[in-house]
């Protein structure tokens, strides 16, 4: 079975790559209905090309192709997918890798630079992400380890908004996910920020973006829903290495 690394490797992972071999998780004798992260990485790509030719094959077909079975629920192929991967604390501590000085850490596991993104986020006590959207088709959200808070946003059109009142991002709902739970978002649904509620208890999420993207918007001011910035996507680690900078 082939590595969950890219064949882009970066040059600092490119040194350790031997010993990244010996300290991945081993192959796992599982259900058939259970994947380790090495399957789900594979068979994830040929199930989104799946539901692409179906959508393609089926276009005018509003019903058949709008997005109610992509959101998180048991009628979402993608989401169910990832119900599958048996995940345990031994396989992914080695990408959960905190920084101290940081709100929150982006890990990247998995990606073929396609379809999708694969990254394990670990969030410090009492530290959350900005106000942001999700520039690709779907953000599933799986905790791995404590609680996360997630509070959703109602969209705006920045081209249409006219005054003062109507410039700003309201919240529609507070929701506190646990350990195994999984959440979608899209930005037809809205926008959203994750934090950590606990004030003592790290929490570790890991999340998949489908396909991926190198930037979104964020709101760092709720009250100016019309002036966003932008944020570039950034990795603390790439596949269990630490990043360096030059």
């Amino acid at each position: 079975m082939p590595s969950i690394m890219p064949l882009s490797v970066p040059a600092v992972c490119k040194a350790s790559r031997s010993n990244q071999k010996k300290d991945a998780p081993s192959n796992k004798t599982l259900p058939q209905d259970q994947l380790t992260l090495e399957e789900f990485s594979i068979e994830l790509p040929q199930l989104i090309h799946k539901i692409k030719a179906i959508k393609k094959k089926k276009k005018g077909n509003k019903v058949a192709c709008s997005t109610n079975n992509k959101n998180g629920g048991h009628d979402d192929p993608i989401a169910n997918l990832l119900r599958q991967v048996v995940l345990s604390e031994e396989d992914w501590k080695r990408y959960a890798l905190f920084d101290p000085t940081k709100n929150y850490t982006r890990n990247l596991i998995s990606t073929d630079d396609s379809t999708y993104t694969l990254i394990m986020l670990c969030w410090n006590p009492g530290k959350e992400s900005p106000i942001h959207d999700h520039p690709c088709d779907g953000c599933w959200m799986q905790v791995c380890q404590g609680s996360v808070r997630e509070c959703r946003y109602e969209k705006v059109n920045e081209k249409t908004v006219k005054d003062v009142m109507n410039d700003r991002l309201w919240c529609n709902s507070r929701h506190t996910y646990h350990e195994g739970q999984l959440a979608y978002i899209d930005d037809f649904m809205g926008y959203h920020k994750v934090g950590n509620p606990s004030e003592t208890v790290p929490a570790v999420t890991l999340h998949l973006y489908c396909p991926p993207f190198d930037k979104c918007k964020i709101w760092l001011d709720p009250d100016h829903a019309s002036k966003p910035s932008v944020s570039h996507v950034c990795y603390h680690s790439q596949f269990g290495c630490r990043r360096t900078i030059d």
